[in-house]
């Protein structure tokens, strides 16, 4: 390639960072102005000077990306990865040199976009963009074009009104493959008519393959219009996801990524001009159709088997999140009430310690004062994470503001701070966030890196996530099955532990998962010494000490995840830091901290693989295939692309060492949620009398008919999946997690009462 002439147009915040940017320029020449601009002219002239003559300028001047932009205060991150050209001279946007040392993925991006100029011929050569507003004049030719059978594919996008849940616009953009070209053609529909409809319908009932960017939101309006959009097989968040889940998934930024000659465009959606809106709406399927070709020839194999292994998942997730779950309006008032005297109750608590009446946990002034008395002024906030450093300073501070923030992520609502509790009312006791007396929720297959699912409220601006629902029966009795079907919750039990134990291979935990006796009352024993029979009873199946077993069961997920002390501390809570230290008579003198220490010293020595960072050890193992392959594999064969440096970053090897037991459970879950959606939810013999719910974490929640109570024992079947596992030493064996059906509750004579409302699956 000709050597280029370049000019870096940064701020003096980047002046420290240049020596991150010359690797990245392959020897191409390069000028550097950190001096403010006023105007593009003065660019271009400095730029084309004889002695220059540069051709690419790489900037990450907010003042020179105003001039170019369609707002006036533009967003140097929104905007990052843009190109520009104006007389001759091509612009691409950066984020700040200091990424490449602060994001994790910072200093791949700033590779990948200065490519634009140095590497441009590995970039696709996209097609033109071309478009036109779909009428009755000319949609017979139009139809023709997307009908034809040179379209390999068509890539729609919707834009919708949130007041009644109407579709705006629709637009289509087919790509055509002729003699190795590709070329597009968009269209928009405005959906003003009955006509309209028609066409949309007609459209997405062509057998071209669809492919959406976050399709469930599309096809959740649309099938509210009878639009069904048939072959509906690729989906570009699913796509990224697949390939280098780290990194950021929203359309935008996969156009930058993907497409050399492209500039953000979705402030376009602020035009009150309806012509500029539908361009938005065409450039949106543009956008897709352009990163979808990008990905198909980039993407590596692993990433394309990742993306078979997710995408259809979509499938049931957008079953569970159009039927939703019933709610009781009785017990949803009750509920209210009942939070409202527990409410009352800590605040009249918070008022007596602090001898005032009345005080606001959420008053922007009330909160500094406090802080203020207790010493903490000095954090410059009172938001969460300043709270938890508050908290550590003084057991007095410890007090008050833990009745404030409670718990941090807690699903007892009786252990959480007045503040979730007031979050809580408003998220799952309001209902006017009802949809026709329905809860609903949406289900995301492709929003964390470890490869678990993430719910949160519905596409339908309704709802709330269902996965982190407090448990016991506060907000669960509002949830109450349809007609004659009976609730019911399908669990793997301690299924990370188990995933953990295979992958490490260590040797105690294999030999006490696989024991056959209570899992939590054995890590009592190991780490504490304590007598198993002292805490559970192997005969009555029943916890003989709830307490001392909870710390063991808090203690071994805190190490699972590689807590250090502090934030064993944090998440426990202090009382229950204390209650351990005085139940396991350690030291009066010790701090909060000191007794974290000591209790994840404990874990470690139960389990000595798990977390120790010498030769053999899990964790070495993590820090070794990362430094190595920048990659980790689990046994279902799904693969995460790892941007951080474990051995440097202790977040990355905290997140790292998720990835392995967490992705694999979670793949093994998908794969339990694929058969019984095929097999019973949509089966012909069964549909009419199984409703697939949602899947929790490690569960499946689902409804079945009185009368074909069968079909719980046939989720359960269908969720106990043998693998194959290597742990880290090479040695593979076979396991299966096992699963717990939950179907309600027995009464005094000892009989099954099914469960009517989701509580009493508990």
């Amino acid at each position: 390639m000709t050597e280029q002439s370049l000019l870096f147009l940064g701020t003096e915040a980047d002046r420290s960072y240049l020596p991150y940017l010359k690797p990245h320029l392959k020897g191409h020449k390069c000028f550097i102005d950190l001096r403010p601009v006023s105007t593009v002219a003065e660019v271009e002239i400095y730029a084309k000077a004889d002695h220059r003559r540069v051709t690419g300028v790489l900037s990450t001047s907010q003042q020179l990306l105003s001039r170019f932009a369609n707002t006036p205060d533009p967003s140097l991150d929104a905007y990052s990865g843009s190109y520009f050209k104006r007389n001759g001279l091509e612009y691409v946007f950066l984020n700040p040199l200091e990424h490449a040392v602060t994001v994790p993925y910072g200093d791949f991006l700033l590779s990948r976009f200065t490519s634009k100029f140095v590497e441009r011929e590995k970039w696709l050569r996209t097609p033109d963009f071309n478009w036109c507003i779909l009428t009755p004049l000319n949609w017979e030719k139009e139809y023709a074009t997307f009908s034809s059978p040179a379209v390999i594919a068509i890539a729609p996008d919707i834009e919708t009104f949130r007041y009644n849940l109407a579709i705006r616009c629709i637009g289509f953009t087919a790509i055509t493959s002729e003699n190795g070209t590709f070329r597009t053609r968009s269209i928009v529909i405005p959906m003003d008519s009955n006509w309209a409809l028609t066409v949309a319908r007609k459209l997405a009932d062509l057998p071209a393959p669809k492919i959406f960017q976050n399709g469930k939101y599309d096809n959740s309006y649309c099938l509210r219009y009878n639009i069904i959009f048939r072959n509906w097989l690729w989906d570009t968040k699913t796509f990224f996801n697949s390939w280098y889940s780290e990194l950021p998934k929203d359309l935008a930024f996969l156009q930058s990524f993907f497409v050399r000659e492209a500039a953000y465009w979705k402030d376009l959606a602020e035009s009150a001009d309806l012509e500029t809106y539908y361009l938005y709406n065409a450039k949106d399927t543009w956008a897709t159709a352009c990163s979808f070709l990008a990905w198909m020839m980039e993407a590596p194999d692993w990433a394309k088997k990742n993306f078979l292994m997710d995408f259809p998942g979509v499938y049931p997730r957008i079953l569970m999140e159009m039927q939703g779950v019933k709610r009781n309006l009785p017990n949803l008032e009750k509920a209210d009430k009942e939070l409202d005297v527990m409410l009352e109750e800590k605040r009249a608590k918070l008022d007596r310690m602090l001898g005032v009446k009345g005080f606001n946990p959420n008053s922007n002034k009330q909160m500094p004062a406090l802080f203020k008395i207790l010493g903490c002024a000095d954090l410059g906030s009172t938001d969460d994470k300043s709270m938890a450093k508050a908290i550590f300073r003084h057991p007095l501070n410890a007090r008050i503001l833990g009745t404030i923030r409670g718990i941090p992520k807690t699903e007892i609502v009786e252990k959480m701070g007045i503040r979730s509790m007031v979050k809580m009312r408003g998220t799952y006791l309001k209902e006017e966030k009802d949809f026709n007396g329905r809860w609903l929720y949406a289900i995301d297959p492709d929003a964390t890196d470890t490869g678990r699912c993430k719910s949160h409220d519905h596409h339908f601006w309704c709802g709330a996530q269902i996965q982190n629902v407090p448990v016991g029966k506060t907000v669960k009795q509002t949830i109450e099955a349809d007609g004659d079907f009976y609730f019911a919750e399908c669990d793997l039990e301690q299924a990370e532990t188990r995933h953990t134990a295979y992958i490490t291979g260590d040797e105690n935990l294999l030999a006490a998962i696989n024991s056959g006796r209570d899992f939590h009352a054995l890590n009592v024993q190991a780490f504490f010494g304590i007598p198993y029979a002292s805490v559970y009873d192997d005969v009555l199946k029943k916890v003989l000490n709830k307490v001392i077993r909870n710390i063991g069961k808090r203690v071994n997920h805190g190490a699972n995840y590689n807590m250090g002390p502090d934030v064993l501390v944090d998440t426990m809570g202090e009382e229950a830091i204390y209650e351990a230290s005085r139940l396991l008579k350690l030291p009066s003198r010790w701090t909060a901290r000191e007794i974290a220490t000591y209790l994840l010293a404990c874990f470690d020595k139960a389990y000595p693989t798990i977390r120790s960072k010498e030769s053999g050890g899990y964790h070495e193992y993590i820090i070794a295939t990362v430094k190595t392959t920048k990659t980790l594999t689990n046994a279902l064969g799904w693969t995460r692309y790892c941007f951080s440096d474990p051995a440097k970053n202790k977040q990355a090897l905290n997140a790292y060492v998720a990835t392995l037991p967490q992705g694999q459970n979670a793949k093994a879950l998908n794969q339990s949620v694929m058969k019984v959606f095929y097999d019973l939810a949509i089966h012909p013999e069964h549909s009419k009398n199984f409703r697939l719910v949602a899947d929790i974490h490690d569960s499946i929640f689902f409804q079945y008919r009185a009368g074909h109570e069968y079909l719980a024992d046939r989720v359960k079947e269908r969720m106990e999946i043998e693998i194959q596992c290597k742990d880290i030493k090479g040695r593979t064996r076979s396991f299966t997690v096992p699963a717990a059906l939950k179907l309600g509750k027995k009464n005094e004579q000892g009989e099954l009462v099914r469960a009517k409302f989701w509580h009493e699956t508990e």
